[in-house]
């Protein structure tokens, strides 16, 4: 299983892949292969660009046959993709919670037969299995997911103000862990973002600062009970109120 959220290498004939396309304010997506079966967790960038970035890790928009959405704000979900879901018959996986929104949003989609709802573990492609849990993020909530193969197993948040108990358990044991790391506590305060926006993003249904995100990769290493995290892949970082070397520290 490999992580590369750059350029992403040849992958072989039989494994789990992992390939972020992007990941911030400006829009998220990251592309899953198992062995030739593609998906995307969310679809934040038009389809003109996600086509590009998909070709850097060597694969073509017409092999993506489903997407797992986490929510639905722009940076997830971008309306623009709906003539290209529908043309290339891609299933959209999104949350019982969540559904009378996209409905309002993209009825087309309904009217296609290609969404299918979810509140339990639901098999993404043949031989991946996606397990949900919700988390709180604004009013409507977010998804972390659980993705588990015979080749190895994934953990998925982002767009969370706080890790719970419920998450760690969640994510205890994966193979690789991709989790956000969006600001650091001291350059959000001091920076020019409005009052209200910072009260949003440091409350629990925000974003997870540095430090929670350090103490939440801790709590789910000492929940693997020693079983080998491999690889800690840090998302969402912010580009205003985070440094890669605020990460580090």
């Amino acid at each position: 299983m490999s992580s590369e959220p750059a350029q992403c290498r040849p992958h072989p004939a039989e494994s789990l892949d992992l390939c972020v396309l992007g990941s911030g304010s400006g829009g998220n997506s990251t592309v899953l292969r198992l062995s030739d079966r593609v998906i995307l967790i969310d679809v934040g960038f038009g389809p003109i660009t996600t086509r590009r970035r998909l070709r850097q890790a060597g694969i073509e928009l017409e092999e993506v046959s489903a997407v797992c959405l986490t929510h639905l704000d722009q940076d997830h979900f971008r309306p623009s993709w709906l003539r290209t879901l529908c043309a290339l018959r891609i299933r959209i996986f999104v949350g019982q919670w969540h559904r009378r929104v996209l409905r309002r949003r993209a009825g087309c989609l309904f009217d296609q037969g290609l969404v299918e709802c979810f509140d339990r573990s639901f098999e993404a492609v043949p031989g991946l299995m996606a397990r949900p849990l919700r988390l709180q993020h604004d009013r409507q909530g977010t998804i972390g997911f659980r993705f588990d193969s015979s080749f190895g197993s994934i953990g998925y948040a982002t767009d969370l103000g706080h890790a719970p108990r419920q998450l760690i358990e969640h994510l205890a044991g994966v193979d690789l862990l991709c989790l956000e790391c969006n600001y650091d506590e001291h350059m959000a305060i001091h920076s020019k973002r409005p009052s209200f926006v910072n009260r949003r993003n440091m409350s629990d249904s925000g974003h997870l600062s540095n430090e929670q995100s350090f103490d939440a990769v801790q709590r789910i290493r000492r929940a693997s009970n020693g079983s080998n995290l491999r690889d800690i892949l840090l998302m969402h970082r912010s580009s205003e109120c985070n440094h890669p070397q605020k990460i580090r520290r």
